[in-house]
Order: C-alpha cells, then structure tokens, then sequence
C-alpha cells in the first residue's frame, strides 16, 4: 500500500466487555496489511474491551475508559496516532489519510488528534504538564496577615508594606474606632493592593480577658456578627472578589461548654456563607502544605509577639525549605497589643521584598491560586503541525477565583512560542531551557504551543 492510497479506518467503539471492531478498507483494490504492532494504553478506568483488526490480527484486552494511544503501522513503516478521549458510550470513528494529512472525525466522542509521522519514526509523546505549584515556580509562598483592625495597621504596617513593594491581609472588627473613624485610610490601603478581611463586628472569644465571651453567644448572634461585618466590608470597601476570615482568638467554636461541639460545625458554615477561606491562629505554628490545606481552617505560623527578625525569619523557613505556604498572623506593628517592633516587621517585609524566589501574597490570594491548582482540567493533545494543545476547564467561580496559574510544559523552551485563545502570550524557560513556563488565566479555553520553530 502506497503513501499516496487513501485509507480509511471505520471503528465502532464499545465499553464494559463489548468489542472495538477496526475494519480496514484500501482505496485500491490490493489488500492492506495491519501489522500486528498495534497498541492501546489506558491511563484509568477500565473496560475489559479487545480489538480486532480486518487482516486479522486481534490485540489482547485493553483496560481504562481514559485516554487512549491507538497505534498502527504502515508497510513503508509509518506510525499513526490516535489520541481517543474519555468515551461515555458506543460511537463510530473515522480517520482518512491521504499523503501526510490525517482527518478525524468521532460524532459523539471527544477525539484529540491523529499524527502520522515518518517512515520508521516512533509515535510522537505526549509533554508532561503540571500546574507549577506556586506562581512563576517560585519556591514557596508567605503570606502577612493582621488581626483587630487597629491603628497601627493603618499608620505602621501599611506604609511599610508600601515602602517594599508588598501588600498583606487585614482582617477587621467593624465596631473598633479604627474602622468607623478612619475608614477613608482603610480604602487607602486597599487601593495599595490590601486585602481588607473579616474579623467579626465584636471579636467574640473564649478567653476570660476578652470581651465579649462566645461562650454568651447563640448561633443567631454569632451567625450576625459574622454576616453583618462582612456586609460593612463590602458595602464601604468592596468585595468584589470575594471575602477571606479569621477566627477571634483561634477559636473555632462558641457558646456553653454543652454546645461547643455542634457549634463548630455551625461556625463553619456561617464562616463558608460569607467567605470562601478561613485562616486559625496559634495553635502552635505550621507551615501549610497547599495539597492537603483545610481551606477553613488555614493555620498560621505561631504567635509573632515580640519576636525579633532573626525569630520572625526562622518562623517561615519550614515553609521555604519545603516549598510550603508560611501564614503570619500579627496584631499590633510598633504599637497596640501583642505587637513587634516596627524594625522586626520592616526587616522582614525588606528581606521578602529582596527575595523574589519567595512568593509574598495576601491571605486571599494565596487560597486562589492553591484552589485554582487543585481544579484546574487539562486536556494534551498534539496537533497535525506537530503542535502541543492544551484545552482548559476552570470549575470555580471566576469572579471570585481570577488569579492566572503558572502551567509547566516539558518540552525544550529554545524557540517555542505559545498562544491562548488565538493570542500570543509570554514564555519562560525553565530547568535551564529543558522545560517551558506559561501563565494562563482563568476563562482561557485552549493553550497552543509550538516547538516546530527550533
């Protein structure tokens, strides 16, 4: 069979223990011959389905519903792919080839690409993509978050996120003075590019020295405290991209000591009404491993008061040896109560700022992106030029998740460009060109990527 005959392939595809039926038919009249080198490999699922070619050669079993690699050769030594995706029932397949055009058609089923390549060439493989774990696979991520809502925060801590070029997490009670009389310097510094958070109007808490006590609060009261904050935020400040919360004192309950328990489970689901992450407080101290992250619940690093720089550095380096998430939780800056000095805070901010390998983000944003990461879909296929398409599915709420992802793409970076959506975007190289870094945002549908140039 020549390189110029058409040659057509009609399959009828089945699952859960039916057939795959391959019927080859030339365009000549000369019999093709199907070597019995054709392969299929699943990555999960499983069907227990087998092939049969019409010269006669059956493959054993193949198992998996997932994506498939369908091989065949060509008697001048030639090898087609078809890359088949998850099939969810029985539909019919057709490939025609003339010369080195492939076309493919599958009603009903989703179908990637079919690749034909040169005579005695190996199937083309599919790059590995990942979503880089932070953004530009920098190394770990840190976040500076506040407690209360109080003066220092506004006359301290802002101007020295400023200064350096960074921005935190402030999470407010709406009944301190702070709030009501300043509230003009709050928007301030969310025009900086500050996450302003909920904090609760009355900072309940279980601590005798704190009032008010959540042990004289009901689920009504604290369902309100929680809900009329959040409402005071966005109504003065905006919350356009959602709220973040964090716990008075740490404390994930209220109430009698008789209802603690349940009155967990309803704190939680007052917080997740109003919020779409939560950050604890000091209960001793850990940095945040963003694949097993209780996104309720987010724990901080420990208890900042006092602490000096060296002190407030060896804090995070947990997180930065192990490419972790490290949350501060401070309360007052140079001032107010359980403070740091206001050199221990701007020594840290000045060393974060000089390290660009280190992600520095707002308590809101760090959630996005590790969420965004988990829920991401991929789908890679190779085009017929050869090229890498990547087609994306964001599941989560756009207006709320927006951050771009940073995806890694394994093939060599030298001369390979990318477009999204018909767009050219920017690529960086990685592992010394070895591997290619790409941002991709929320809503784009399909990444191209093209190494054809090098």
């Amino acid at each position: 069979m020549s390189r110029g005959i058409l040659l057509v392939l009609l399959a009828s595809v089945g699952l859960c223990g039916q057939q795959v039926r391959v019927v080859v038919s030339p365009s000549a009249g000369d019999r093709p011959t199907v070597k019995p080198s054709v392969q299929f490999a699943a990555e999960t699922g499983r069907a227990d389905a087998s092939v049969t070619f019409g010269a006669g050669v059956r493959h054993p079993p193949m198992n998996g519903f997932g994506t498939r690699a369908m091989a065949f050769e060509s008697p001048a030594g030639g090898t087609a792919v078809a890359v088949m995706n998850s099939r969810k029932r029985p539909a019919s397949v057709a490939l025609s080839y003339t010369g080195k055009s492939v076309r493919v058609s599958m009603p009903a089923i989703s179908i990637a690409r079919l690749l034909w390549g040169e005579p005695g060439a190996a199937a083309p493989s599919m790059p590995k993509v990942i979503v880089a774990r932070w953004p530009g696979e920098r190394q770990a991520a840190i976040s500076l978050t506040f407690d209360d809502g109080i003066d220092t925060h506004l006359d301290i801590a802002g101007p020295i996120l400023k200064k350096h070029g960074l921005a935190g997490t402030f999470f407010v009670n709406t009944d301190r003075g702070a709030w009501q009389h300043r509230l003009d310097a709050w928007k301030r510094l969310a025009a900086d590019g500050n996450e302003i958070a909920n904090h609760t109007v009355h900072h309940p808490c279980l601590l005798p020295a704190i009032t008010p006590h959540s042990q004289d609060f009901t689920p009504a009261m604290m369902e309100r405290d929680i809900l009329d904050s959040a409402r005071d935020i966005e109504e003065k400040i905006g919350a356009g991209r959602g709220l973040t919360f964090a716990y008075p004192c740490g404390n994930l309950t209220f109430g009698p000591l008789a209802d603690q328990a349940r009155n967990t489970l309803l704190f939680f689901k007052y917080v997740a009404e109003r919020s779409f992450a939560a950050r604890g407080y000091g209960a001793g101290g850990a940095a945040q491993d963003p694949d097993e992250m209780s996104v309720l619940n987010v724990t901080d690093l420990g208890v900042t008061e006092g602490k000096s720089f060296s002190e407030l550095l060896e804090m995070a380096q947990p997180a930065l040896r192990a490419g972790l998430w490290g949350v501060y939780g401070f309360h007052g800056v140079g001032g107010d109560w359980l403070s740091v000095s206001a050199d221990s805070f701007d020594e840290l901010t000045a060393y974060l700022a000089r390290h660009p390998e280190i992600w520095t983000a707002t308590f809101g944003d760090g959630v996005r992106y590790i969420q965004e990461r988990k829920a991401l879909g991929m789908e890679v296929a190779r085009t017929g030029s050869g090229a890498i398409e990547i087609g994306l599915k964001w599941p989560l709420d756009q207006r709320i998740f927006d951050l771009p992802l940073t995806l890694r793409i394994e093939v060599p970076a030298a001369g390979a460009t990318a477009r999204a959506d018909g767009s050219a975007v920017a690529v960086q190289a990685a592992e010394g060109g070895k591997a290619l870094l790409v941002d991709v945002t929320p809503g784009m549908v399909k990444l191209v990527i093209d190494t054809t140039a090098r």
